[in-house]
């Protein structure tokens, strides 16, 4: 190969990277440039590094549903069209972001927010980031937009306004925070509307009144994400009896309720940390059907979860059950009370050997004692009803056991690969380039070492030309 065509090679491929470079710079920056600002989404919108900030401090999207997702993922697939569905009706409301965590505009962003899993929902408001952990179909996630685009707390005139209000709602979220201050006060220059004053304005007004309406706004913003919040009017004090609380309390008064069950004080001290606190741990129904999107937050409570199993028959005495040790047992403030569908969770349900049978006897409801950050469960199908159950564990006739990984093989080395490609892609990048560039020099190489190998070989075969030549010249000798 002659050195002219050596050096067009080597050309070759320094216009290829040099084109490459080019192409991606240009992307980084048409994505900063080109992302408008100043006017309602209303399509989901492609988020990078280059854009993210610019997006989220955009006044006329001062509210964002983000979605951090990879392109392989089924769940992701699944949900492109619900949101694609839901970005024209929230326009002016909410606007919805996708970022791709297998991209190098994206990786960085998916990183700083500690992305897990796919699709990761994420909620933008007012310079904080709340999880989304609700239902994932459109009804329940415009639902959840348009709870977070009203204030974190509601001004109600009547318990049954507040039920009407917080728990009469589809999404399974059956309980509310309430706070009656008599001292709250409006400014004395607020005009007093035509019919009621529960205007956005107002409600301020009286969360800025008294240090305990501060503390309860503070809170309610913080964890708008997740839970409810209602003030009763301060001139409605007959209202509180109606709760099950007595008109001549004194002082502030914060509580958790939920419908036919006995209203829970609030005892702590009167600031923003205990309050978090007692609403995060209360923010659960006295029993609460378990679901995809639930399971997570109610095993992250801080108690091990008591499931009542059910697989269609006799569901209701299995809450019954559930809701009477709930109020009146006498271990109930070491449980988070839940129930179960044992056909839907049947693959879950599994790895504790609960599974549905034609026998009556095996298909009545069952009972499982799950502790998630110890990974351990109580489980004994023979034990029937919750009283049993719980005194079998207690004298030891029900022994504790190992939970055991759900993930097939198959399943666990595939994400267990994308894991290690997602966490040390750069690397990898550059171990791809060295590559590449060792094998075109391997390629350059092996042309200058072709050369050089004919010529030796050229050499030779003259060589050998000249050597049998000599030998028919020289004489042969007579005996």
């Amino acid at each position: 190969m002659s050195n002219h065509n050596m050096l067009s090679k080597a050309q070759s491929w320094h216009a290829v990277l040099w084109l490459f470079f080019i192409h991606t710079t240009s992307n980084s920056i048409r994505s900063s440039y080109a992302f408008a600002t100043g006017h309602p989404h209303s399509t989901v919108q492609t988020l990078t590094k280059e854009n993210f900030e610019k997006a989220l401090n955009d006044p006329a999207n001062g509210l964002w549903l983000l979605k951090f997702y990879a392109p392989w993922c089924g769940h992701c697939k699944k949900l492109a069209p619900t949101l694609d569905q839901m970005a024209p009706y929230l326009a002016g409301k909410l606007a919805i972001g996708k970022i791709d965590c297998t991209s190098s505009s994206g990786k960085p962003l998916c990183e700083s927010h500690k992305v897990r899993g796919y699709p990761t929902l994420k909620l933008y408001k007012d310079g904080d980031f709340f999880d989304y952990t609700g239902k994932r179909d459109a009804d329940s996630m415009i639902s959840f937009a348009e709870q977070m685009s009203m204030p974190a707390v509601k001004l109600v005139e009547s318990k049954v306004e507040f039920e009407e209000t917080f728990l009469a709602t589809t999404d399974g979220l059956d309980v509310a925070f309430l706070i009656y201050d008599s001292k709250a006060r409006k400014n004395k220059n607020h005009k007093k509307e035509a019919e009621t004053d529960a205007t956005e304005e107002l409600v301020e007004q009286y969360l800025s009144s008294t240090t305990a309406t501060q503390v309860f706004g503070q809170v309610a913003r913080k964890l708008q994400d997740r839970a409810r919040f209602g003030m009763l009017h301060p001139e409605k004090k007959e209202e509180l009896e109606k709760f099950g609380f007595s008109v001549k309390s004194k002082g502030p008064l914060i509580a958790k309720i939920e419908k036919d069950v006995e209203p829970l004080l609030y005892s702590g001290n009167m600031n923003t940390l205990e309050l978090m606190d007692f609403v995060k741990d209360n923010n659960a129904a006295l029993v609460t059907q378990l679901e995809r999107h639930n399971f997570r937050t109610l095993a992250n409570m801080g108690r091990p979860l008591l499931v009542g199993v059910s697989f269609g028959s006799d569901t209701q005495s299995l809450v019954s059950q559930l809701r009477d040790y709930a109020k009146n047992g006498k271990d109930k403030d070491n449980y988070r009370f839940t129930t179960m569908d044992g056909m839907q969770w049947g693959q879950f349900l599994k790895q504790f050997s609960i599974v549905p049978s034609s026998s009556s006897e095996k298909s009545a409801p069952q009972y499982l004692l799950l502790d998630t950050s110890k990974r351990s469960y109580y489980q004994n199908e023979t034990f029937t009803t919750l009283n049993e159950f719980l005194q079998g564990i207690e004298n030891g006739t029900i022994s504790m056991r190992e939970q055991s990984s759900l993930s097939s093989g198959n399943d666990g080395l595939l994400q267990k690969m994308h894991n290690f490609f997602i966490k040390y892609m750069p690397y990898l990048l550059v171990l791809l380039f060295v590559i590449i560039a060792a094998i075109v020099c391997f390629v350059l190489n092996d042309d200058e070492d072709e050369v050089r190998y004919r010529k030796l070989l050229e050499a030779q075969s003259e060589r050998a030309k000249k050597i049998q030549e000599q030998r028919k010249q020289k004489p042969i000798k007579e005996d």
